[in-house]
């Protein structure tokens, strides 16, 4: 595996980290881009205002993928 050729992503971070309103936009356009193309639903549990719908979110992802851990 040593000379195995290394993923394009990682030429990709070519510059400084995005912060603030700039990450955000980033992060909202490969979740947006995650869901039309690959129907990847990614969903941050404390971005949801519901109880309810956050609990049932969380309840649904243990049960697929099991608890998360160091929360």
């Amino acid at each position: 595996m040593r000379n195995a050729p290394i993923s394009s992503i990682y030429r990709q971070a070519n510059g400084p980290t995005p912060t603030g309103s700039d990450a955000r936009e980033r992060n909202e356009a490969a979740m947006k881009l995650a869901w039309q193309k690959h129907g990847l639903l990614v969903i941050d549990p404390d971005e949801i205002n519901d109880d309810w719908s956050r609990q049932h979110l969380i309840n649904v992802a243990e049960k697929h993928y099991g608890k998360r851990k160091g929360t």
